[in-house]
């Protein structure tokens, strides 16, 4: 980081996955995924890493590392929580941090994320003075623009972002009517679920009705963007490679996992 920030990583995890049972227990690299994402977050410049479980079996698995380094400390969550936010919302009842201190949201299920990228997460929110902070890196593929997984966001010059959306942005009007496309005109990017923002700003999230739009396309940032918030956005050329949704994904991170040892 070319800027000292003071910050600490959330990890939330679920362990009732619908796709992937107790995912977060799911062995990656030969270890519990959520141990992999930990390991992960402790690598980085942040001063402190916090799981945001909601299963004693997960607690149990991170205990032997959280022995070993002082860093990590485990939270107990309820199941209440319809996603990370709220889980980590829950966690900041129990902790009372400071309402400015920072903190980089990493998905219990990212477990390619790299320490670079929660370290400019956190040097973005605190450089930019925006309310939160992301990441997102170049679509080459046509199949990706089209892709209603893969979401897309548009920026403006100072790369604040300006939508998110899992429709094609930006649509390509000539190229994209003139028939089957094969190829891009312009540039997009996708976006990559990882967040930086202040205390004050989740607990201020969650105390607003939820936007139309965020319902819309099933994107909890919409709703920062509807109420006026800023989110800063980083282009990286080094996406991480993929999270852990289903069972092929499993394969598919271990299969990259075997080939960089």
């Amino acid at each position: 980081m070319s800027e000292h920030v003071d910050y600490v990583v959330a990890i939330p995890a679920r362990y009732a996955s619908t796709r992937l049972a107790g995912k977060p227990l799911a062995q990656v690299g030969g270890e519990p995924m959520i141990c992999q994402v930990c390991k992960k977050a402790l690598a980085s410049q942040a001063l402190g890493v916090i799981a945001c479980v909601d299963h004693e079996a997960v607690a149990a698995a991170l205990a032997p590392l959280a022995l070993e380094n002082s860093r990590l400390r485990v939270c107990m969550t309820s199941q209440k929580p319809r996603s990370g936010t709220e889980r980590i919302a829950e966690m900041l009842g129990l902790e009372h941090y400071p309402q400015d201190l920072i903190l980089v949201n990493v998905q219990g299920d990212e477990p390619l994320i790299t320490p670079e990228h929660i370290d400019t997460v956190a040097e973005l929110i605190a450089t930019k003075n925006a309310d939160m902070s992301t990441l997102c890196s170049p679509i080459t593929t046509v199949r990706d623009v089209f892709d209603p997984n893969c979401v897309k966001v548009v920026f403006n010059q100072d790369h604040f972002a300006q939508y998110f959306s899992r429709a094609p942005i930006p649509y390509e009007r000539d190229n994209f009517m003139a028939g089957e496309v094969t190829e891009l005109k312009f540039k997009h990017y996708r976006h990559i679920g990882i967040y930086g923002y202040r205390v004050r700003t989740i607990l201020d999230y969650l105390q607003r009705e939820p936007a139309e739009l965020e319902q819309a396309e099933s994107l909890e940032q919409l709703r920062l963007l509807h109420y006026g918030m800023s989110i800063a956005v980083a282009i990286t050329e080094r996406p991480p490679e993929c999270g852990v949704d289903t069972a092929e994904d499993l394969a598919r991170v271990n299969q990259i996992l075997a080939a960089q040892s």
